[in-house]
């Protein structure tokens, strides 16, 4: 009940959710009303002002304020926190800072391909070998993943929670038998971070990424990265820009001495406004408690799929173990069309299409009664 309260509590940060059944989180999450109103009013007074607005202080303080936040959400120091302005950049730039040679890199073929390709990319280059393992029906076990770590093996990259189907991976226990055979640990956290409570001193991974436009609710254009500090120290930034120096306000060309933190793969000048954004929103989901959130979700995710494991011709591709995604299919009906009718409601009801099948995703600003409302509108249907 008490976190019942706590999701009624902030329902009005969110008008959209009052014209439609919005379950589609796993793509665009909604931004609340704090967070759009704090990013507004930064990008106005910037545009209006200048640096009356954005002087070398403020500008410091925007990403040191993003790596505090985003250090507790991940678990892990602010100095362990790089602010980039995409997961896709974030990949690619960590990708090629290894400078691997040779070997073998482990994901599966089902990876959302932003996640594959700076790899696949490598692999062109250098004599790699990328194996993606083949999942059946959209699912990988995690001893599927482990029995394809061997002596040869560099990297292990995956999705902390797949993008389709959900599935969430046993992240402990995964990195726990990479690190035995020295296997470094590539996690992409932007379908888990924001609902499932992180800690990466736990977790043990070696690079954790996440992005702001789905569970964390913040605009478009910024991501951060845990990574590890020895891996941290190891590494030269293959991209490099003038935020890289140790001393940036130096403004030195004649010499690159870099970061002693996860700050020296930041180099670029960016969107100040949407890292204002995420600092925001992550402080708001804080407030709330990810744990509760979890709880939360979770508690949606069972009612759906009891409600629709009791409609015939209705196939739940989504796991037991699953992340706040629930996809499924419907024999006989096409995906799509489907989709179409619910969206031409009363009250519409948003979800995403995934390889031809149906994708729900619901999150804090998402009641029971939005559960149950979608499904009695899918049953009249079928």
């Amino acid at each position: 009940m008490g976190i019942r309260m706590k999701v009624e509590e902030v329902l009005s940060d969110f008008p959209t959710i009052n014209q439609v059944n919005y379950l589609s989180t796993a793509s665009i999450g909604l931004v609340p009303n704090p967070v759009i109103e704090r990013t507004k009013d930064f990008f106005i007074d910037m545009a209006r002002g200048g640096t009356l607005a954005l002087d070398e202080e403020t500008e410091v303080r925007v990403y040191d304020d993003l790596r505090n936040e985003g250090s507790k959400l991940f678990g892990c120091n602010p100095e362990d926190v790089a602010v980039f302005n995409s997961v896709s950049e974030a990949l690619n730039s960590i990708a090629w800072s290894l400078e691997l040679k040779k070997g073998k890199i482990i994901s599966t073929n089902i990876e959302f391909p932003s996640v594959t390709y700076p790899w696949l990319r490598l692999a062109e280059k250098e004599n790699i070998h990328v194996k993606l393992i083949t999942a059946d029906n959209w699912l990988i076990s995690d001893d599927e993943l482990l029995e394809e770590i061997d002596e040869s093996t560099n990297v292990l990259f995956l999705s902390h929670v797949e993008f389709i189907s959900g599935q969430q991976f046993d992240l402990k226990k995964i990195t726990k038998q990479a690190h035995e055979y020295g296997v470094l640990v590539v996690i992409d956290g932007i379908q888990a971070a924001g609902y499932i409570p992180l800690n990466m001193k736990e977790l043990n991974v070696d690079v954790y990424i996440t992005g702001s436009y789905k569970w964390l609710l913040a605009p478009f254009g910024t991501a951060i990265a845990y990574l590890s500090k020895n891996l941290c120290n190891t590494m030269t930034p293959a991209f490099v820009g003038w935020r890289t120096s140790e001393n940036m306000w130096d403004f030195n060309p004649m010499e690159l001495k870099y970061a002693t933190t996860a700050r020296k793969f930041e180099y670029s000048t960016s969107a100040y406004g949407v890292k204002i954004g995420l600092t925001e929103s992550i402080n708001y989901l804080q407030k709330i408690g990810i744990k509760n959130i979890q709880t939360h979700n979770l508690n949606l995710i069972d009612i759906l799929k009891q409600e629709l494991a009791s409609i015939e011709r209705i196939e739940i591709i989504s796991p037991e173990k699953c992340g706040s995604i629930v996809t499924f299919t419907i024999e006989g009906k096409e995906s799509k069309k489907i989709g179409k009718k619910l969206c031409s409601l009363r009250r519409p009801v948003e979800l995403t299409i995934r390889q031809n099948m149906l994708r729900v995703s619901p999150h804090i600003y998402n009641t029971d009664e939005d559960i149950l409302e979608f499904v009695t509108s899918l049953k009249q249907m079928i």
